[in-house]
């Protein structure tokens, strides 16, 4: 599961990379490391304003829930929804028809067992621009969005240095955009792209094991993974 992202490129340029304008300027500061377990905000569009950048709470939660954060996600953790969920749960299936979301990324984090020791990778572009994973969004009875990413099956490269579950975040590119965003669009489609998602050319930056206690970056013993230069066998082989 993939309850850490990362929105790390200043405000300025990723309007200016992605043609789009927050809606919130003034709340919005670059994070290196967003961590889903607190409740914490991701900067998303919406179907139902594609020209803004807006905030929403990470962690879905029903249309106009009342209760607070914590209380829904004590007894249902939706950081990351799945689609065998999307498809058979009500209220999240009103929402992948009705109300999917671009969430604004500068990357997310793999996590590689090997030989029973955990190893974190930071995957991003290579040139380390924003970029956009799919989800879903429900709006709140006080008017606050509520969001989650949608996962998928991990793909070869993913798998290479992610292997303690099978999935990975669904990356939406520009070549999907309007498809995704449309409320025309028919259900299988979008389950199809849900299962068959576009792909980016992404680089994995092994990162220090403290990381996440000092945000410390990058471990300067272990070598960045590029969509093009996976290891012969893998990474994940013990």
């Amino acid at each position: 599961m993939f309850y850490k992202l990362s929105n790390a490129v200043e405000k300025n340029k990723i309007e200016k990379d992605l043609n789009l304008r927050f809606k919130y300027p003034n709340l919005y500061a670059p994070d290196l490391l967003i961590d889903g377990l607190t409740e914490a905000t991701i900067s998303i569009v919406t179907m139902e304003d594609k020209d803004e950048i807006n905030l929403a709470i990470w962690g879905l939660m029903p249309q106009d829930y009342k209760e607070d954060w914590s209380t829904f996600q004590e007894i249902s953790n939706t950081l990351n929804l799945n689609i065998d969920q999307l498809k058979t749960i009500s209220w999240m299936k009103s929402a992948l028809k009705h109300r999917r979301a671009l969430i604004l990324v500068s990357g997310f984090f793999a996590y590689l067992l090997r030989k029973g020791t955990i190893y974190t990778y930071y995957v991003s572009l290579p040139d380390d621009k924003s970029f956009f994973i799919g989800g879903i969004y429900n709006q709140l009875e006080d008017g606050f969005l509520s969001c989650s990413p949608i996962t998928t099956k991990a793909d070869k490269f993913i798998s290479s240095f992610h292997n303690v579950d099978n999935q990975m975040p669904i990356i939406i590119t520009e070549s999907v955009f309007e498809t995704w965003m449309s409320e025309e669009t028919r259900e299988n489609t979008i389950e199809q792209i849900i299962k068959n998602p576009p792909r980016l050319k992404l680089r994995a930056n092994p990162i220090a094991n403290d990381f996440f206690k000092n945000k410390i970056v990058y471990n300067s013993l272990l070598q960045p993974v590029y969509y093009d230069d996976i290891p012969k066998g893998g990474l994940s082989n013990s």
